[in-house]
């Protein structure tokens, strides 16, 4: 497939993941978590980042567990659903972890029944440094087109109501990049009755956050990643020792690390 075309599967599979309280999505108030996640099957199940499900790391049970917590997903065309976590911040501790090493990502499910959703298949192969990839989702640093809301009269009243429904619109706001396998790294987690092998690794390039949950996609538009960080460097300066920038580089993990357990939960449906 060419990038034209694995772009188009993007825009199609790749959602706004967002997890609020209550029912007010609009109310920064009540919001824990924005993201991004991608459907892995016609049913309409997505996999994210566990930290948009739960708006930190490590994830903890009763984050996850919250009654009150809504969980909600749309695609760029506006195509919504309410949604569920079925699997999210998967903990794996032994004898040699003080504290359970956490994997960051969510499998969540609609809550309506759906059959034709678009979708794009999770690769079940190693990758390799050098691998050409896309990857997709919603930063937060994107702009409005001719930086509209910077033009409103912010003295006017119902201007903020304007403005908070222009903070929705830049949300929304979808961007696909192009990279490379800069860096891979191998993961093993086993506590002796379940173990989870797949792949940390990094992207020669760089999405903000909002995109952590979106989809790093091969040359065949198969899921071989999930977004979870931006990467950051040490720099050291007379002033300030060890000072953390961004290196220009995207932290995924690979979805293989939950395969036994995705695979399991689907055939379970």
């Amino acid at each position: 497939m060419n990038k034209i075309e694995i772009s188009d599967a993007l825009i199609q599979t790749t959602y706004l993941v967002t997890s609020f309280y209550g029912q007010e999505p609009l109310n920064p108030e009540n919001s824990i978590g924005i993201g991004s996640g991608v459907a892995i099957n016609a049913k309409g199940d997505l996999l994210t980042a566990a930290h948009v499900v739960t708006g930190r790391i490590t994830v903890r049970p009763e984050d996850v567990n919250d009654p009150n917590v809504t969980y909600l997903a749309k695609t760029k065309a506006g195509q919504f659903n309410q949604y569920y976590p079925v699997r999210c911040g998967v903990g794996i501790q032994n004898s040699l972890t003080k504290e359970p090493i956490t994997v960051d990502l969510a499998l969540l499910r609609p809550i309506s029944t759906q059959n034709d959703v678009p979708f794009l298949r999770l690769n079940r192969n190693p990758i390799k440094v050098g691998l050409e990839v896309l990857m997709a989702g919603f930063p937060d640093d994107m702009e409005l087109p001719l930086s509209f809301d910077q033009t409103l009269d912010r003295t006017q009243p119902e201007v903020q109501l304007i403005l908070r429904g222009l903070q929705i619109a830049r949300q929304q706001l979808m961007m696909i990049k192009s990279g490379m396998i800069g860096y891979e790294n191998s993961v093993t987690l086993t506590n002796g009755q379940l173990t989870l092998e797949g792949q940390v690794f990094y992207v020669d390039n760089q999405l903000q956050s909002g995109a952590s949950g979106g989809p790093v996609v091969n040359q065949d538009a198969e899921v071989i990643g999930i977004i979870t960080q931006r990467a950051t460097t040490t720099v050291s300066y007379l002033d300030i020792i060890n000072l953390g920038v961004p290196s220009g580089s995207t932290v995924a993990v690979s979805p293989r690390l939950l395969l036994p357990l995705i695979d399991n939960e689907i055939a379970n449906r």
